[in-house]
């Protein structure tokens, strides 16, 4: 494991970013060309503009072949952690040890438009959460990255987020590395010992038909033609008001 970057001495919530080069249906994805910047450019750079998270990091594996992401980490001041290319869970666990996180928050390295008021969103319903149900953090999990129990989200402008009890609970639980390689799956494998919760997207941005992520050479294409008309600054209301424009609803 190699660990690289400052970190804050008073990291309470951090938002770990996962990457690779290492793309089954399109390898390289994330320093593939997005409108004058890496895919992952995007993404860290928007992810910085949270207002409540304490700091980022970028969670990449251990492999020559993702040095570039490590450069690129490095050009935008960020931490970054680099461990196991497949236990992805291992690295998650490991990444948020040393950067002392309490809250750990997932956010993939695929979603360039992830939206920073939505990372903050997530962050305040977790807490409340958290108060509400008498801090139960080794069972709370709650997300908002996709369009599941009725939340109305979109695809890709969210995150995932857990306590780092929670974190370490699931590595010493999932020992199947086709799991572990996805970091949460094992919680949606077996809701009844979860706390699962996700809250509604705002109104103007609940469309979950619409599609944000990149996984193959023609989302890339799409998100392209969108990016087109935003910029890394671009709220959520805009990327849907662009998003309409160009390929309707």
């Amino acid at each position: 494991m190699t660990v690289g970057g400052s970190l804050s001495i008073s990291i309470r919530t951090v938002a770990i970013v996962q990457a690779r080069m290492g793309s089954s249906r399109l390898p390289g994805k994330m320093m593939m060309d997005l409108c004058g910047h890496p895919l992952l450019f995007w993404v860290l750079s928007r992810v910085k503009k949270t207002r409540l998270v304490d700091s980022i990091l970028l969670a990449t594996s251990d492999r020559a072949e993702d040095d570039p992401l490590v450069e690129l980490a490095q050009q935008l001041n960020v931490p970054f952690f680099r461990g196991s290319e497949n236990d992805v869970l291992g690295r998650f666990l490991e990444a948020a040890n040393v950067s002392k996180a309490d809250h750990v928050i997932r956010v993939c390295g695929d979603n360039p438009l992830i939206a920073p008021e939505e990372i903050d969103r997530l962050v305040e319903f977790f807490e409340k959460a958290l108060r509400a149900e008498n801090n139960m953090g080794d069972r709370l999990y709650v997300f908002n990255y996709a369009s599941k129990m009725g939340n109305g989200y979109p695809d890709g402008f969210g995150a995932e987020i857990l306590s780092r009890i929670l974190l370490e609970k699931l590595a010493n639980l999932d020992h199947e590395l086709a799991s572990r390689e996805h970091v949460t799956k094992y919680i949606w494998d077996h809701p009844d010992q979860f706390m699962i919760r996700t809250f509604s997207a705002l109104k103007e941005i609940a469309y979950p038909s619409v599609k944000l992520d990149v996984d193959t050479q023609e989302d890339l294409d799409k998100m392209r033609a969108l990016c087109a008309g935003l910029s890394k600054e671009s709220s959520a209301q805009e990327i849907i008001n662009t998003y309409k424009k160009k390929f309707g609803l």
